[in-house]
């Protein structure tokens, strides 16, 4: 466990708040803590904590939405995600991780900022289940990088306007496995040390209240309200990673 207790608190208050962002949309944890983090956290402990972090929450909604569960649409994406994250894992020895949260961010502010200026989302439809996949080995790159797993998936699902309890299934299954996994690919490269144990226990408290409080929010919002929330947390998503470059 971690002396510092400026670093407590700042795991502490920002599980709290990414527990109710993915909570509420089912994904978006590493959105609210990954530019927060950089700021206070050694760069070895942010991925592996967030990760775990956002496990965590996956597995406390779950028994909440278990019978909305939608298996066979989330399938393809699990599939495809399981073939990315090895290769994500793998980018955090060789890529810059400065230039690849610069490059994703700024896209992801461009995405977000442009659809809610345009008052509408655009449609997208297609029915493609190795497209599903190819979304899902996207999502798996960057899960296995940055703990940012739901991104691609989101962004897909809005386009093609699916009700919220789909895409909201397709969520919650495919972070769920892809942080497994993760977590599997951080252990075998002996990246989940004890310093990052300690502060994941630490947060625990704040994880599942926020869940708590998220899934909560997410049970009053109807489909429209649940587009605009998914948007929002994209950009604060594309936020999050422009934060560790322009500090």
């Amino acid at each position: 466990m971690p002396a510092d207790p400026l670093v407590l608190l700042v795991v502490v208050a920002g599980s709290l708040f990414g527990a109710v962002a993915s909570g509420l949309a089912g994904f978006a944890f590493a959105a609210i803590t990954l530019g927060l983090y950089a700021h206070f956290l050694p760069p070895g402990v942010i991925s592996p904590l967030v990760v775990a972090s956002s496990l965590a929450v996956q597995l406390i909604v779950l028994p909440m939405i278990w019978r909305r569960l939608d298996w066979r649409a989330a399938l393809p994406f699990v599939v495809g995600g399981i073939c990315g994250v090895p290769l994500g894992a793998a980018l955090l020895s060789v890529l810059s991780a400065d230039t690849f949260r610069h490059a994703a961010g700024a896209l992801l502010v461009l995405y977000s900022v442009s659809v809610l200026a345009a008052r509408r989302l655009p449609a997208l439809r297609i029915e493609s289940r190795l497209a599903d996949a190819a979304v899902g080995l996207g999502g798996g790159v960057l899960g296995g990088f940055a703990g940012l797993s739901g991104i691609l998936p989101t962004i897909w699902c809005s386009l093609r306007r699916w009700p919220k309890d789909r895409q909201r299934s397709v969520f919650q299954l495919f972070n769920t496995a892809m942080h497994m996994v993760t977590l599997t690919v951080y252990a075998a490269q002996g990246r989940l040390t004890a310093e990052v144990g300690g502060l994941l226990v630490a947060a625990l408290p704040a994880i599942g209240l926020g869940a708590w409080l998220g899934f909560s929010l997410y049970r009053r919002i109807d489909d429209k309200a649940f587009a605009r929330v998914l948007l929002v947390l994209l950009g604060l998503s594309g936020l999050a990673l422009l934060a560790p470059v322009l500090g």
